[in-house]
């Protein structure tokens, strides 16, 4: 599983990582430093002074008491020896009677090898060397130029006997300059880390308090839809909160289109449910019309049962009119009346009422009861009844017999209603 951080903490670790990186260019800082002017021309002092020392050392432990305090031969080799190993460095012995009695300068860079002291500096060393012996002490003498600077030592080997050794070394003052530059130009890239450190930090806090005023807004927009989210000032962030803007503005306009919908779903809800409960009244109003339509017939062509057809007229009008107060009473809850009731009258009532059509169609209706009395609303279970009889008669061929049944269940707690044909079975739908 793959771990990723969260954006101010990779913010923060790319911020230790400038303050490394600018601890590390201190050191270098540092370290370039001693390569800087003044440091280099100190190095040279330092080097100068210890090669004229090591001259002194040298050579006064060569030359034995009583021997000639100037031996040419012996000088070279010491001057040699000792400065072979100092680059940029030059020198000699000086006496003060025979001024300057050798020379060397072995790490000298060139084609030939250079034996001459230094006409421009002859004169200075010379003084240098006279006060050396005199004093009887090691002198040094810096001369600073546009171009260079020139550190010279002298040091008595033998101060009795008039004898002084003597170095000379050149430090470039450009080369010094060019060090000075590149501090300065590590000291502004240093500054420039700190300065960028330091805005990081400053934009992640802005950045981090940018997010929680956003996040807040957010959790309080969940509870109220229509606020719009106030952008904070920030590029990125105000992308995602312009974002989100334009996504609740959409989502409004589809919630207003859903509602729109539902209502419009709503209204074709209502006009189906008119066209089946007109469906409905069609069916319950049929049968008693088909009824009363027969029984009118029979009395035109029968005038001695015309009592007995008005009667089956007039008990169906009431059907008629029982049934329309039960559509009106559609729109409030629905409500059942039950009362105690003679199964076998009322049963024989509701086959009455299909006598004739079943025996204008060849069908023999048949009843069989074996419950006396039930609690039921008659009314209800009566509509109920009269359209399974009139579907059976309607499915039922001439000749065939249909049988309307009522018993009980086997535990005597429940009337089951039964109509049973000879017809063909109906498919399902």
């Amino acid at each position: 599983m793959r771990v990723t951080l969260a954006l101010r903490w990779r913010l923060l670790l790319l911020w230790l990582f400038m303050l490394v990186v600018s601890g590390a260019l201190a050191y270098i800082i540092r370290e370039v430093y001693q390569l800087g002017s003044e440091v280099q021309a100190q190095k040279s002092v330092e080097q100068t002074a210890q090669a004229c020392a090591a001259l002194q050392t040298e050579y006064g432990r060569s030359v034995k008491p009583g021997e000639n305090i100037v031996d040419r031969e012996l000088m070279n080799a010491v001057l040699n020896v000792t400065l072979d190993d100092l680059p940029g460095v030059e020198g000699g012995f000086w006496h003060a009677s025979s001024r300057f009695v050798a020379y060397a300068f072995p790490s000298h860079v060139g084609t030939e090898k250079k034996k001459d002291v230094p006409f421009t500096e002859r004169k200075r060393v010379e003084a240098l060397a006279g006060r050396s012996v005199a004093r009887g002490v090691s002198l040094v003498d810096v001369l600073s130029g546009s171009r260079e600077i020139v550190v010279l030592a002298a040091c008595p080997v033998k101060s009795e006997r008039h004898l002084a050794a003597w170095t000379m070394a050149r430090s470039p003052v450009a080369a010094g300059k060019a060090y000075d530059e590149v501090n300065r130009g590590l000291g502004l890239l240093l500054a420039f880390v700190i300065i960028s450190g330091l805005w990081l930090t400053f934009s992640l806090y802005d950045w981090s308090k940018y997010f929680t005023r956003v996040e807040r807004d957010l959790a309080e927009n969940s509870t109220n839809a229509s606020r719009e989210i106030a952008t904070t000032g920030d590029a990125e962030l105000d992308r995602v909160v312009t974002a989100f803007n334009q996504f609740r503005t959409r989502l409004d306009t589809e919630r207003a289109h859903a509602a729109e919908l539902g209502t419009l779903l709503e209204r074709s809800e209502r006009f189906t449910a008119l066209g089946r409960m007109a469906a409905a009244v069609a069916h319950e109003v049929r049968n008693p019309i088909a009824a009363m339509q027969l029984k009118a017939k029979n009395a035109l062509a029968q005038p001695d049962s015309q009592r007995r057809a008005l009667e089956f007229v007039l008990r169906e009008i009431r059907r008629l009119d029982e049934t329309v107060e039960e559509l009106l009473k559609k729109a409030e809850p629905v409500s059942t009346h039950s009362r105690l009731v003679g199964v076998p009258n009322w049963l024989m009532e509701r086959v009455d009422a299909f006598a004739e059509q079943s025996a204008g169609a060849g069908i023999d209706l048949r009843t069989k009861v074996d419950v006396e009395s039930w609690s039921f609303d008659p009314l209800s279970l009566g509509r109920a009844l009269d359209n399974l009889i009139a579907n059976a008669i309607q499915h039922t061929p001439r000749g065939g017999v249909v049988t309307v049944a009522a018993k009980k269940n086997a535990s005597d707690t429940a009337m089951i209603l039964q109509v049973s044909d000879t017809g063909p079975v109906s498919p399902l739908t």
